[in-house]
């Protein structure tokens, strides 16, 4: 990697772009798969399942601005004053979560192990506790070390942009590719089953194993591919106090500046509905009692057009800016929303009371229209207010982690998990009534 201002070359570009390929992989699976599989394969309560899910995004929430912290201050790895191939306090961050990761996560689907017999299966459950835990922990470091390399590795706001919709764009083809793979895996189970049950548990721990492979095999690109070198900005005498202020500000200053708090709104709204999506979409495709496949099949139409989404962001942020590009892309995803609420022709079976609580027809053009501009919005917002967190840090690399990993809210889970009890509320109503 080159220093000063110099470009970025295509294949140090695309190298980085696969060092969140782990993450995404594994995310894809845990925020479409794991409600699906606690409650229909191992028949946790769907109450306890929410708070298997709130327990790892918690643990989230408290690893991301610890890593940010221990990254920030932490050194290079050096012997000898040397250092030892291409690794700085960033790659050192992200090997180790992506160990954690590799480690944790097949290990989530792998079944009782014999434990759900003993102790009305405690045992099982507190391990299953310490793995998702220990996955959290993995990914956040991972998450949170590749995203803080981008302000480091170029100060060229279009760079940076870039990198960022690399970065995104793998995001979205690693989903796409995990849906592909769900979809054959689940059309082509040995059970010959229409909807997951108890024993569709090996399933499951394919999947998992298969993309954890995968995962291992962009995560050694990444690190071969990728040296980090920081960049030492040079700027012009007339800005050389205000540059210096910036640089030495120190991890609690960020709490004083109101651009972080503006990103931070931007960056959790974003999440919020990116993460709602795909964490509900396949849970209500289930209990609606459509087939496997389209567990598979609707996730995946999402995530395609999340990826045509991403490849037209270069050319609306050129022609109209990011602000015109956040609110097109935020009134898409509105759009979408406010349609499937009063469409209630998306649902064959939509009742008067809630037309929302019927299937939707899988051969409906409307809404797989409907999942389509619901992806693409939600894809369009995370990648541009990943883009304002850079905009946010700009040379400010030695503390530049801190405004990532407060910005990654743990509101986003916590809002799921709320949702998720009082639907089951609301079935629950239903169902006495």
């Amino acid at each position: 990697m080159g220093s000063g201002g110099g470009s970025i070359s295509w294949g140090q570009k695309l190298s980085f772009g696969t060092g969140h390929v782990l993450n995404d992989l594994c995310a894809s699976v845990w925020f479409s798969y794991l409600l699906v599989y606690l409650q229909y394969v191992l028949l946790i309560p769907s109450g306890l399942s929410g708070i298997i899910l709130l327990i790892g995004q918690i643990a989230d929430a408290i690893a991301t601005p610890l890593v940010g912290i221990l990254s920030d201050h932490g050194q290079c790895c050096c012997i000898g004053g040397q250092r030892l191939c291409n690794y700085g306090k960033r790659k050192i961050w992200h090997l180790i979560g992506s160990i954690c990761v590799i480690v944790s996560f097949p290990l989530m689907f792998v079944g009782c192990m014999g434990l759900c017999e003993h102790s009305n299966g405690i045992g099982y459950l507190v391990i299953l506790i310490a793995l998702v835990c220990l996955f959290q922990f993995g990914w956040a470091a991972a998450q949170i070390s590749h995203l803080a390399m981008i302000p480091e590795l170029t100060h060229v706001e279009a760079e940076r942009d870039e990198l960022n919709i690399i970065r995104f764009s793998f995001d979205i083809i690693t989903d796409i590719l995990v849906y592909a793979i769900a979809l054959i895996i689940f059309s082509q189970s040995s059970h010959n089953l229409s909807q997951v049950t108890t024993e569709s548990g090996i399933d499951f721990m394919i999947l998992a194993l298969s993309i954890t492979g995968i995962g291992i095999i962009f995560t050694v690109i990444f690190h071969v591919g990728v040296d980090e070198k920081p960049i030492k900005i040079e700027r012009p005498a007339a800005i050389m106090g205000t540059a210096a202020v910036s640089l030495k500000t120190q991890w609690l200053g960020w709490f004083y500046n109101w651009h972080f708090y503006r990103v931070g709104i931007l960056y959790t709204a974003a999440r919020l509905a990116h993460n709602t999506s795909i964490v509900f979409v396949p849970l209500y495709l289930q209990e609606t009692q459509q087939s496997a496949e389209m567990l598979a099949l609707i996730p995946l139409v999402m995530n395609i057009a999340g990826l045509l989404g991403s490849g037209l962001l270069k050319i609306t942020i050129k022609l109209y800016g990011k602000k015109a590009s956040y609110a097109m892309a935020s009134l898409m995803g509105l759009i979408s929303c406010i349609w499937l609420v009063i469409d209630t022709n998306l649902s064959e079976n939509a009742t008067t009371l809630d037309p929302l609580l019927g299937p939707p027809s899988s051969d409906n053009a409307q809404f797989y229209l409907l999942a389509s501009m619901m992806g693409g919005g939600a894809a369009m917002v995370v990648i541009l207010s990943l883009t304002s967190a850079a905009d946010l840090i700009d040379s400010n690399t030695v503390n530049c982690i801190l405004p990532i990993a407060f910005n990654t809210s743990p509101s986003i889970m916590e809002h799921s998990y709320f949702l998720h009890i009082f639907h089951r509320k609301r079935q629950h109503s239903s169902t006495v009534a």
